[in-house]
């Protein structure tokens, strides 16, 4: 019988699925393993590709996120319950065992592990998608971020409170908020448990309708009354957010404005003032505005977030009224003020926002100012103001790595605004030798948008010596990326560079070098079933190979000498 069993659900994902369990079943740990799959009616051939995997492949046309994970959960044999995304790429061998060596701690009530996204991500901002990145593991006790695209628990757990099956999204933190009052347990964050997340190329603007038969009007009546009703429970309150937000074409949806800015501003659970801020942004108009205003001041992150883009997006019935409230408005805010006015489309907005935003850098907070670095970098539209550029560049010495890191995201992001862009000779000894490979990796993204921009050979041999020289598979997976991207816009010196690099023993580095490779992009075609072959990087002597067979136990052979034709 396996120790651990590792769910991955899909819904048409050839395209990076083959990588992804390439990636599980290389894994190097003491414990057995299956892998379970859970196909949601793909088309694309997905499923017979998970095949040459699986031990277990599970059908599932009736898709929600909890009855998706509690079939499949009912199916495993392992104690131990690994979830992870079909489109989520384990960094390396030791992925598996970095996620689960916290349960055996029992006052651990689940693990996740880190997701770094690509470049191009477009999901949630920047700031939001770095707290799961971040460099240092974290206790969750309350409030947890827990998240099923990389995340593992005791199968005793899920048997004594299994997933809702009725919440339309964010099971994972439902079954914590659910699981940790109650339990006295914690949840941990774990860096060292990193995947390589895809596939959100867009901002997440989910819609949502539960099917009826009653009129939009009635459901509309319906939801507002669930808002209202003192006793509603949490996957209610959420359904009834996304229910309203989906039905922003309706205008009578305007009636249920007060209820959503009144659950916004009041209720203690900070994912329904998240979901309620989007409603809002998505129905827009005057009314909504004093609330999502009020919002911003919200003591959680993601509340204050999705109402800086909620403004943006209601647009110019709320640019007034905000330019007011900055007048007199505390630090913590102002920056998501800014970002909001940036957004907004609005040419006078965004040039508030420039002067906002490029105010709050200079305050003491490094907090602030790591929002405002953050923001800036989202708006972007600097233009000639050059002078803007170099608060920001003097953030990359910061003592603090995650002002560094959002400082050399943002250098990335002016790359296009100056052929010679300032900030390139500090990026470079950022990438070279700062001490977190998270900052390192920032520095390398932004190069790689320099290269994208000049094409420069220098940004391409420094590129190189990235992949040549760092010991971070992170660090060398940004470099990969950038000469991907570069190769996809037609520039063969890039992908030379790319097709040089013979060997890495980084997952997420090998899929983009494959990527590189493709002309455009296809299904990869499977490989040979449950078998995957490790390498050292092309600098080091000896390479490790490894089998793992289905359920069975990784075991490393002897050491021996690199065959090229491996690599």
């Amino acid at each position: 019988m396996p120790d651990i069993s590792v769910i991955v659900r899909f819904r048409n994902e050839a395209k990076y699925l083959d990588a992804v369990l390439r990636a599980v079943t290389a894994q190097q740990c003491v414990y057995s393993v299956e892998v379970v799959a859970a196909d949601n009616a793909s088309t694309d051939g997905s499923r017979e590709l998970a095949l040459n995997y699986a031990n277990k492949v599970i059908d599932i046309s009736d898709y929600r996120p909890g009855i998706a994970l509690n079939r499949s959960i009912e199916i495993c044999s392992g104690a131990l319950v690994v979830v992870l995304s079909a489109h989520a790429v384990p960094a390396n061998a030791n992925w598996l065992d970095a996620l689960v060596r916290h349960l055996r701690n029992s006052g651990v009530l689940g693990v996740y592990g880190s997701q770094i996204y690509p470049s191009t991500a477009r999901f949630l901002d920047k700031r939001d998608l770095d707290i799961f990145s971040d460099a240092h593991p974290r206790s969750e006790f309350a409030d947890s971020d827990f998240w099923n695209a990389n995340s593992a628990f005791r199968r005793t757990s899920w048997e004594a409170r299994p997933f809702d099956e009725t919440v339309i999204e964010l099971e994972d933190h439902y079954w914590t908020k659910q699981a940790l009052p109650s339990a006295g347990r914690w949840v941990r964050f774990e860096p060292s448990a990193s995947v390589y997340h895809y596939g959100h190329e867009e901002r997440n603007d989910r819609t949502f309708v539960t099917p009826s038969s009653a009129s939009p009007l009635k459901l509309i009546d319906q939801v507002i009354a669930d808002l209202r009703a003192p006793d509603a429970t949490w996957p209610t309150v959420m359904a009834a957010g996304m229910h309203l937000g989906s039905l922003d074409d309706i205008p009578e949806v305007a009636g249920a404005i007060p209820v959503i800015g009144d659950t916004l501003l009041e209720h203690d659970d900070f994912d329904v003032r998240w979901r309620m801020a989007a409603a809002l942004g998505r129905i827009g108009g005057e009314a909504t505005v004093p609330f999502v205003i009020a919002g911003l001041r919200d003591r959680s992150f993601y509340p204050r977030d999705e109402c800086a883009w909620s403004l943006g997006r209601i647009g110019a019935p709320a640019v007034a009224e905000l330019l007011r409230a900055t007048t007199g408005m505390d630090e913590r805010t102002l920056p998501f003020a800014g970002l909001a006015l940036g957004v907004s489309g609005l040419p006078d907005a965004q040039a508030h926002a420039i002067d906002i935003l490029a105010r709050c850098v200079g305050f003491n907070d490094n907090e602030v100012v790591r929002d405002a670095v953050y923001f800036l970098g989202e708006v972007g539209h600097v233009g000639a103001r050059v002078e803007l550029w170099r608060p920001v560049v003097d953030q990359l010495s910061a003592a603090d790595h995650r002002l560094a890191g959002a400082a050399a995201w943002c250098c990335g992001k002016f790359a296009r605004q100056a052929d010679s862009p300032l900030g390139a000779t500090e990026l470079v000894d950022v990438a070279r030798s700062h001490p977190f490979d998270s900052v390192r990796a920032e520095a390398v993204t932004a190069i790689g948008r320099f290269a994208l921009h000049s094409r420069s050979e220098r940004w391409i041999a420094e590129l190189e010596r990235v992949l040549a020289t760092d010991c971070a598979g992170n660090v060398r997976y940004s470099a990969m990326q950038a000469l991907r991207l570069s190769a996809k816009r037609g520039w063969s010196d890039a992908g030379a560079a790319a097709a040089r690099h013979h060997a890495d023993d980084d997952f997420g580095v090998l899929f983009e070098q494959r990527l590189a490779s493709t002309p455009r992009p296809t299904s990869p075609a499977p490989s040979r079933p449950f078998q995957e072959e490790c390498h050292a990087r092309s600098r080091h002597r000896w390479s490790w190979v490894h089998r793992v067979q289905p359920g069975g136990r990784v075991a490393p052979r002897r050491p021996r000498r690199r065959d090229r034709r491996l690599a």
